[in-house]
């Protein structure tokens, strides 16, 4: 590292000792003459001093007053250039001249105090040996401030000199021990300053670039470099300036830099420090932050949007169901040949297409009531393969890599299907002039932290299906899991497709990551956890089958029906005493109860809706169980909102809304056929 040097003052040429000679000789003739010349001046009209204060005593006392003052004060400076030199000691430089100065000062203190003793009383004797004490004094102090005149101008150099060296050590291993690079250039940008730290940055030795020009910064930068120049030269500081920087290498790196002039001795700027921070870290915390807040936005915004679609399905599937009964009740009134059953059929395939698209609200706010068990999905991608031909376009190619080793996943096949079946036609919608659709397996050791916010290590299979598509920009890609967000042209899709997928992987506690480039094509990554493929079943019995399958009566079985939607169980109700069941309606969980503990004898099956004022149907069901052990509980609902379906005892079974009734019978009885 090298610096500039501030510019001293060279001393002035000594005086030669010859030059003190002559003037001392000149002195000592001058004060010769002056005494042989005193009896002249004597022999004139010459008068002592205080005759001429007799008539004057303001005069008189002035003189008198200024004597006394002067005299003090030269005692006063005596006393304290010996305490001085007494105090310092050995430390204090040229204490002989200090000395020597004293004396002359205390002579000339005396003088003046002689001056006021010769007013009153005429010792001009003592008066003239008082002065030429001082005149000694006064000389020797002279002699000794010309001998070491010299001396002393060499030791203020000197010590200017020693303390612009501790200050220039001290500068240099400030510089040296920084933690971050320090580089100076002078106004020509020639590297003047370079410490350890800029060597480790950048890759360049100080011995490399001192005195030179180094390109550190990048060529559509070099804007800034006169920027910070010329805000140094105005004598501004400059502190976290955010750019790039180049290394040896030739790689950029994101940089803080705060630059400050350095002045010269007499004020004028003649160099630039500046001081070059590697913040690439920062930089890397700062993007992970926002990717994490960006996710942790969207899962938010995905949950209210779950929300609102479960609780919309929840409504819906409601008045499906009040819809659906209501149409198989009047179907159940028609004659055979009616025409009227032509719009029956037409109500009962709206209602249809309307319960596929609740299902699909259900999926996307992970409300869907799924049987989830170990499954191989290896075995169920298989069964895709006969369907997705006939679902994609012709100039689709399509193809399966099954290169997991280990495919068992917890989930549901037909979910599976519908999972792959949504991504496949997303894909063939994307690749309108034809493409290349593949459907692959293989296994990972964590899920990446870009699609979680961390890593999550563990045994995954990751389902990839993959695209030569058109791909999708950012503002497509922030909104691609939303529900009715659509690209495509109107009435070409519901927008529900990706919405589904994503409640699907979300409720089967797997992750979802998503690749895409405009142009080049779009990879979605499913992340599912492995698990041990389950023993094989022992094969049942024939006559257990044929016991199984016996013909359930519904004679004399008595149903509690408990839903808080009126039009529902009324319709509910109506089919099942056309059946032949014994039937008690209950509109709330409290009514439920009061029936079971008064209003019933026997009581055979609790019909109930989950999601109830007051209690829900499980604790419903635990307190309808106390007052009849024996009674089995089938649960009705579209939302599965905390629904405990892996706890459900055997006595118990789940219907999804909206169902036929058709369907409920047949429920019921499978649940009497437990008994």
């Amino acid at each position: 590292m090298a610096s500039s040097a501030p510019s001293i003052p060279q001393p002035q040429a000594p005086l030669s000792p010859r030059k003190i000679q002559y003037a001392l000789t000149g002195l000592f003739l001058g004060a010769a003459a002056l005494w042989f010349g005193s009896r002249f001046l004597l022999s004139t009209n010459f008068l002592p001093h205080w005759y001429c204060y007799v008539g004057n005593q303001r005069l008189l006392w002035t003189n008198v007053i200024a004597d006394l003052v002067i005299g003090l004060s030269y005692v006063v400076i005596s006393a304290t250039l010996v305490w001085l030199v007494r105090r310092a000691g050995r430390d204090l430089p040229y204490s002989q001249f200090f000395w020597a100065f004293g004396l002359f000062i205390i002579s000339c203190g005396a003088t003046h105090f002689m001056e006021v003793l010769t007013v009153w009383k005429p010792v001009y004797w003592l008066s003239a040996a008082v002065k030429i004490v001082t005149a000694v004094a006064s000389a020797g102090t002279a002699v000794v401030l010309l001998v070491a005149a010299d001396d002393i101008v060499k030791f203020v150099h000197t010590a200017r000199q020693a303390a612009l060296w501790r200050g220039n050590e001290q500068f240099r291993a400030l510089v040296n021990a920084a933690p971050v690079a320090v580089v100076g250039s002078d106004l020509e940008e020639k590297i003047n300053v370079w410490n350890p730290a800029a060597e480790r940055l950048f890759g360049w030795t100080a011995q490399e670039v001192l005195g030179k020009t180094v390109a550190i910064t990048p060529p559509e930068r070099k804007d800034e470099g006169g920027v910070l120049l010329q805000k140094a030269l105005s004598g501004e500081v400059t502190a976290g300036f955010e750019t790039e920087r180049l290394k040896r290498s030739g790689e950029r790196f994101p940089a803080s830099i705060s630059s400050a002039p350095v002045f010269m001795e007499s004020g004028e700027i003649n160099s630039t420090v500046r001081f070059i921070e590697d913040i690439s870290e920062r930089k890397r915390i700062e993007q992970q932050q926002k990717s994490l807040e960006s996710q942790v936005r969207q899962a938010q915004k995905m949950e209210v949007l779950g929300q609102l679609a479960g609780g919309v399905a929840h409504d819906f599937n409601n008045m499906l169901m009040v819809l659906g009964g209501s149409t198989e009740l009047l179907d159940r009134s028609l004659q055979r040949d009616s025409p009227s059953r032509l719009y029956l059929d037409q109500i009962q395939r709206t209602i249809d297409k309307a319960t596929a698209v609740t299902r699909q609200l259900l999926a996307f706010s992970r409300k869907q009531v799924l049987d989830l068990r170990p499954m191989d999905l290896h075995e169920a991608l298989t069964e895709s393969e006969f369907m997705l031909p006939r679902l994609l376009g012709a100039g689709v190619e399509l193809s399966f890599q099954h290169d997991a080793r280990k495919s068992w996943i917890v989930s549901n096949p037909s979910q599976i299907e519908q999972l792959v079946a949504n991504l496949a036609i997303n894909a063939s919608d994307a690749m309108l002039g034809g493409g290349r659709l593949t459907i692959s397996t293989r296994n990972a050791s964590c899920v990446p932290p870009d699609s979680v916010g961390a890593a999550i290590p563990g045994d995954w299979v990751v389902l990839e299906v993959s695209d030569t598509g058109c791909g999708m920009d950012d503002a497509t890609c922030a909104r691609i899991f939303e529900p009715f967000f659509t690209t495509k042209p109107a009435g070409k899709g519901t927008g529900l497709g990706l919405a589904t997928v994503y409640g699907l992987v979300n409720q089967g506690n797997g992750h979802i990551r998503l690749e895409t480039q405009l142009g080049v094509g779009t990879r979605f990554e499913i992340y599912f956890s492995c698990v041990e493929a389950p023993l094989p079943e022992p094969a049942v019995s024939s006559c257990a089958k044929t016991l199984d399958l016996e013909p359930a009566t519904v004679e004399g079985v008595t149903v509690l029906v408990a839903d808080d939607e009126t039009p529902l169980r009324q319709a509910v109700v109506e089919i099942l005493r056309a059946t032949g069941y014994t039937v008690f309606e209950a509109q709330t969980a409290a009514d439920a109860v009061n029936i079971a503990e008064q209003g019933v004898a026997k009581l055979d099956i609790l019909l109930t809706d989950i999601l109830m004022p007051g209690l829900r149907g499980p604790e419903l069901a635990r307190i309808v169980s106390q007052h009849h052990p024996g009674v089995r509980v089938v649960y009705m609902s579209g939302y599965a909102e905390d629904l405990p379906e892996k706890q459900l005892t055997s006595n118990s079974a789940f219907l999804q809304k909206p169902f036929r009734f058709a369907t409920l019978l047949e429920q019921l009885k499978l649940v009497q056929r437990k008994a």
